[in-house]
C-alpha cells in the first residue's frame, strides 16, 4: 500500500402572501458535493391547524448552552473533511487491487506527473472508481429516502432531535468503519468495495435524508411566517460553511496526519455535534409521557406512508397542491442535475489535472460563495429590493443553469473559479420555495411533506448516478466535459417550472381577494 508520506507529497497539491415572506430584521440552514437537495401562501385559515394530539409543540423554544447554528457547522465539517479522500482512496485501491497495477505507478494518481503512463492509467481506472462512487451514491439515497417514509410521521409525534441523533449515529459508524478499512490497507489488500460496505449503517440510519428533514421541520417549528425564508437561508449558510472549513482544510490536516486519522476526525466531529445537540438544544415537539415507551415500536408503523400519502394527494385550495407538487418538482430536477458531482472530482483530474488540494480549494470557494449568496444575497433581495421569494428562486435556477454551462465550455482550471464567482445563488431557491410552502402546508403536516420532498428527489439518485457515471464513462477520453452540457440542460427546465409556479401563486392571490373565483383553481386542487 501507499504508505502515509507517499500521500502527503501526492497531496502537495404573520404574512399571507406567498409571493413575499417579509423578513425580521435580526434574522436568526441542504448539501455537501455529492449530497446537496431542494425543494421545498400564507395559510388558508387565520390560525394553522394544531399539532397532532400525541405531541405538544413547544410555541417558543430557546436554547439552553448554545444555539443551533454552530451545531450544524459542526456537523457538515465531520461530513465533508474526509469526502475528497475518500474518493482519492477509492481511486488508488481500484488500481492496485482490482485492476492489479504496480503500487509505485498508481500512488501517482492525482499528482503533477507529466508521464504518459499516469494518463493513460488514469483513464483506465477512472470508469471502475465512478461505477463505485455511483453503487455508493444510490445506496446513501434509496434506503435513507424509505427511512424518510416513515421518521417523517414518527418526529411529528416524538420530536426533532431524536431524527437528528439517530443519523448522526450511523455517519459515526459509518466513519469508523472506513477508518479500521483504510488502517488494514496499509498491511492488507482491500477491495474499494468494501468502502460501499461501510456505508450500510449511515444508509439505513437514514443519513443526509432524514437529518435534514429533521432539520428542516426544527426550523418550521421555530419559526414564523415572517421570517422564515432568511432563517432558511442562514441555516443553508452554516450548512455550506461547516462543509466550506471542512474541505479548505482536508488536505492540509491529510498532510498533517494520515489518511485512516480523517475518518476517524470526522467520527470525531460527527460525534462531538451530537452530543451538543443532545445536551444543549431543546426540542421543539415535547412527546406525550404516555407514549414515550412506544417510540421505537412505533417508528416502522404502516400508518406512517397512509399518512404520507393523505399529505401527498390531499385537495387543498387555492392551487396550493399544484405549487407543493412543483416545488417537489423542482427539488427532484434539481437533484438529476447536480448527478454529475459524482463524476466532476474525476473531470478535474482529467480536464486540468487538479490534484486532491486544488480541487478541495476550489470546492471551498464554491461553498464560500453559496454561502455568500444565502447571506448577503437573500438578505440584500429581500430587504433592499423587497424581492419576493418566486422570482429568488427564479434567479438561483438561472444560476444553476449557467453554471453547468459556463463549467463545460472551460478550458483552463481558473474558468471554474470564474463559474463559481458569478453565480453564487445556485442555493437559495431551497429558501425560497420552502418558505411559500411552509406557509401552505399545516405545522401539523410540515415533517411529512419534508420527508416526502427529500425521499422523492434521493430517489432521483438512481437515475442520475448511473445517468451521469455512463456519458462520463463514455466521454472520458475524448470529451469528458460533455456532461456538464446535459445537467444545465436539466437545471433548464426549473426555469419553466418556477414561471408556473409564479402564475399560481398570482391566480392564488386573486383567488383569495375574491372568494367567488374558485372554479380555476379546481384543476391544480
Amino acid at each position: 500500500m501507499r504508505s502515509d508520506m507517499q500521500r502527503r507529497a501526492s497531496r502537495d497539491v404573520g404574512h399571507s402572501s406567498d409571493e413575499d415572506t417579509p423578513l425580521l430584521a435580526a434574522p436568526r440552514f441542504t448539501v455537501m458535493a455529492a449530497s446537496a437537495v431542494a425543494a421545498v401562501a400564507g395559510p388558508a385559515a387565520a390560525t394553522p391547524p394544531p399539532p397532532p394530539a400525541a405531541s405538544a409543540k413547544v410555541s417558543s423554544v430557546s436554547d439552553r448552552l448554545c444555539t443551533f447554528e454552530p451545531i450544524l457547522v459542526l456537523l457538515c465539517f465531520g461530513l465533508s473533511v474526509s469526502g475528497v479522500v475518500l474518493a482519492d482512496q477509492i481511486i488508488y485501491q481500484s488500481c492496485v487491487v482490482t485492476l492489479g497495477y504496480d503500487r509505485a505507478l498508481c500512488a501517482q494518481l492525482g499528482t503533477k506527473s507529466n508521464s504518459t503512463d499516469v494518463a493513460q492509467l488514469e483513464t483506465i481506472v477512472q470508469p471502475y472508481a465512478a461505477k463505485i462512487t455511483m453503487v455508493n451514491t444510490i445506496l446513501m439515497s434509496v434506503l435513507p429516502a424509505l427511512c424518510a417514509l416513515f421518521m417523517g410521521p414518527w418526529s411529528d409525534k416524538y420530536g426533532r432531535k431524536p431524527a437528528m441523533i439517530v443519523p448522526s449515529v450511523g455517519f459515526i459508524t459509518t466513519y469508523v468503519m472506513i477508518g479500521i478499512l483504510s488502517l488494514l490497507s496499509k498491511r492488507f489488500l482491500v477491495d474499494p468495495w468494501c468502502y460501499v460496505v461501510a456505508h450500510i449503517p449511515a444508509a439505513i440510519l437514514g443519513g443526509t435524508t432524514v437529518l435534514m428533514a429533521a432539520i428542516f421541520s426544527y426550523l418550521t417549528d421555530t419559526t414564523s411566517e415572517a421570517n422564515r425564508t432568511v432563517r432558511i437561508g442562514i441555516l443553508q449558510a452554516c450548512t455550506m460553511l461547516g462543509a466550506f472549513v471542512g474541505l479548505l482544510s482536508s488536505s492540509f490536516i491529510l498532510q498533517w496526519t494520515n489518511v485512516p486519522t480523517m475518518f476517524f476526525l470526522s467520527a470525531g466531529t460527527v460525534s462531538a455535534s451530537s452530543a451538543f445537540l443532545y445536551f444543549c438544544l431543546e426540542d421543539s415537539i415535547k412527546p406525550d409521557a404516555s407514549m414515550v415507551h412506544r417510540q421505537v415500536r412505533e417508528i416502522f408503523r404502516l400508518s406512517h406512508l397512509s399518512e404520507l400519502l393523505t399529505t401527498f394527494f390531499k385537495k387543498r385550495s387555492f392551487y396550493d397542491r399544484g405549487i407543493v407538487w412543483l416545488t417537489i418538482s423542482i427539488g427532484i430536477v434539481t437533484v438529476l442535475g447536480a448527478g454529475g458531482g459524482t463524476v466532476f472530482f474525476l473531470y478535474t483530474r482529467r480536464r486540468f489535472g487538479w490534484t486532491i488540494q486544488e480541487f478541495t480549494i476550489w470546492q471551498a470557494v464554491e461553498l464560500l460563495s453559496i454561502v455568500a449568496g444565502n447571506v448577503i444575497g437573500i438578505s440584500v433581495l429581500k430587504t433592499l429590493l423587497k424581492l419576493p421569494d418566486i422570482w429568488l428562486a427564479l434567479l438561483s435556477v438561472l444560476n444553476y443553469a449557467l453554471d453547468a454551462l459556463i463549467k463545460g465550455l472551460a478550458r483552463q482550471g481558473w474558468e471554474l473559479f470564474l463559474a463559481t464567482g458569478i453565480t453564487p445563488l445556485k442555493a437559495t431557491e431551497g429558501a425560497a420555495l420552502m418558505a411559500i410552502c411552509s406557509a401552505i402546508i399545516p405545522s401539523s403536516e410540515i415533517a411529512k411533506f419534508y420527508s416526502i420532498a427529500m425521499a422523492m428527489t434521493n430517489t432521483v439518485s438512481l437515475a442520475s448516478a448511473p445517468l451521469f457515471t455512463y456519458i462520463y464513462n463514455t466521454t472520458v477520453a475524448t470529451s469528458p466535459q460533455v456532461f456538464n452540457f446535459v445537467s444545465s440542460g436539466i437545471f433548464s427546465i426549473n426555469v419553466v417550472l418556477v414561471g408556473v409556479i409564479a402564475v399560481l401563486l398570482r391566480k392564488r392571490r386573486k383567488a383569495q381577494a375574491d372568494p367567488l373565483f374558485t372554479q380555476d383553481s379546481e384543476i391544480f386542487t
